[in-house]
């Protein structure tokens, strides 16, 4: 199954789904192909993990509940017909949808497993070497290098025939900077859908400035705990809309009754120049996907809108209980994964606001930049999420430079409070979104610069 092609595993997979009729039960069948590389480098050591080509196969069937089948490439497809039960009278106990085909093969410039791992190697080493000689003050830095390849092909019986292929790569560089006792550091990260060219995205003006951002680090004081008129940066903008506001709309969570959001459908929860939204339609990005692992077409999924609860996030199963649309937000880590209702691409539209007045019009209050962690209560409603630095706003002008800050409290509060947002064009950055401690997807948040008045801060 490995060296076959795509069209081959459709006439295979096709033919085991066509012996379960779409009208006495649904079935799909995914095969699954991942693998990685991490190299990571400080100036002790140099870490290489690989994680080799690993494929699997799952297929499924709806009857009530899922019944599911997964094995590792190499097992026999005609176990699937014994293990899946055949059912009838069942067609109508999940949504249907209309079938679709599609091939996705996202091909980089560079294609990384083409590149010997000593050559990425002497990339990172020639990076690490510019960043330490640079200034005296740099004392350590850490880069880590990661590069993967994602191929699924899904074939349902509705007719789906699909097939992607996805490479990420991304590149993180911490300069760590030493004044007397104290040590700071500032981070700088790129990501993409992309090859082992994101190395030439990275010039030396890029490391000049994440060297500088971590030597003014050593100039930074704690805020002082209190409520201020808040600036997020684009990074922490996507931090709200996905740690705090968007795994409380996962539908599981909803029907479990797991949600504090359960109650505000077609209700405000946000000022009314807020538009919330998740698509992992968005061309390229970290966690854009060409249809998720229940063979949904991606599509917009509108949050909220003018600050009301439009949606939540579904997967088949949630959408077909509440009678709702899926937009491509039912996703597995693996073949040997759950399907569950995960966010993709999740971000706050911009708004009609100059950055440049956002900023001026403020006599005294707090810029955060550079989103560091968040925490979610999907139960009770509460947040924290925590910038890497901020800098003091005074009489218009940024000032002081602050050391990591966290803001917090009620969700609902922040998000009526944000009274203006940015036309900057949307900036995303990508990570990876566990549900729990498992599970793990690629995403991406992101959105404008948004402002909040009387938000909770202190030291993060």
């Amino acid at each position: 199954m490995e060296e076959t092609s795509y069209d081959e595993i459709f006439s295979s997979f096709e033919e085991i789904s066509n012996t379960y009729k779409r009208s006495d039960q649904y079935f799909d069948i995914l095969y699954d192909s991942s693998s990685s590389l991490t190299i990571q480098k400080t100036p002790s050591a140099e870490n290489l993990s690989v994680s080799g080509k690993k494929a699997g196969i799952v297929a499924r069937t709806y009857v009530g509940e899922w019944k599911e089948f997964a094995f590792p490439v190499g097992s026999a497809l005609s176990n699937i017909n014994t293990k899946i039960p055949k059912v009838t009278g069942m067609g109508d106990s999940i949504a249907e949808f209309e079938g679709w085909n599609l091939v996705k093969k996202i091909k980089p410039k560079i294609d990384p497993t083409t590149i010997p791992i000593e050559d990425k190697l002497e990339r990172i080493r020639e990076m690490f070497k510019y960043i330490m000689d640079y200034d005296e003050r740099i004392f350590n830095c850490r880069i880590t290098y990661t590069e993967s390849q994602t191929n699924r092909t899904f074939v349902n019986n509705e007719g789906s025939l699909l097939h992607q292929s996805i490479p990420r790569t991304r590149l993180s560089i911490a300069p760590i900077a030493k004044d007397d006792s104290t040590i700071e550091f500032d981070y700088f990260h790129k990501e993409g859908q992309i090859g082992f060219e994101i190395f030439d995205l990275v010039e030396d003006h890029i490391l000049e400035q994440a060297i500088n951002n971590s030597i003014e680090m050593l100039k930074a004081i704690a805020i002082k705990p209190g409520k201020y008129t808040t600036i997020l940066d684009p990074n922490m903008t996507g931090i709200v809309a996905h740690e705090s506001f968007g795994h409380g709309l996962e539908a599981d969570q909803v029907l479990r009754g797991r949600s504090y959001l359960k109650e505000h459908l077609n209700k405000q929860v946000a000022s009314e120049i807020c538009v919330i939204c998740d698509s992992p339609a968005i061309e390229q990005q970290w966690g854009s996907i060409y249809f998720d692992e229940e063979g949904i077409r991606p599509g917009k999924n509108v949050l909220v809108e003018d600050g009301i609860l439009k949606d939540f996030i579904y997967d088949r199963r949630s959408a077909s209980i509440l009678d709702a649309e899926p937009k491509g937000n039912g996703r597995r880590q693996s073949y040997a994964h759950p399907v569950h209702p995960r966010m993709t691409n999740t971000y706050f539209e911009p708004g009609e606001s100059k950055l440049e007045e956002i900023i001026s019009e403020l006599k005294e209050g707090v810029i955060m930049r550079r989103g560091y962690f968040g925490m979610e209560d999907p139960l009770g409603g509460g947040m924290q999420c925590t910038s890497k630095k901020g800098y003091l706003i005074e009489n218009g002008q940024k000032t002081q430079i602050l050391k990591a800050i966290a803001i917090s409290g009620s969700v609902l509060d922040v998000l009526m409070n944000i009274d203006a947002i940015s036309s900057d064009n949307l900036s995303f950055s990508g990570g990876t979104c566990g549900k729990g401690k498992e599970d793990y997807v690629p995403v991406s948040d992101g959105g404008s610069y948004i402002r909040i008045r009387n938000a909770l801060l202190s030291p993060g």
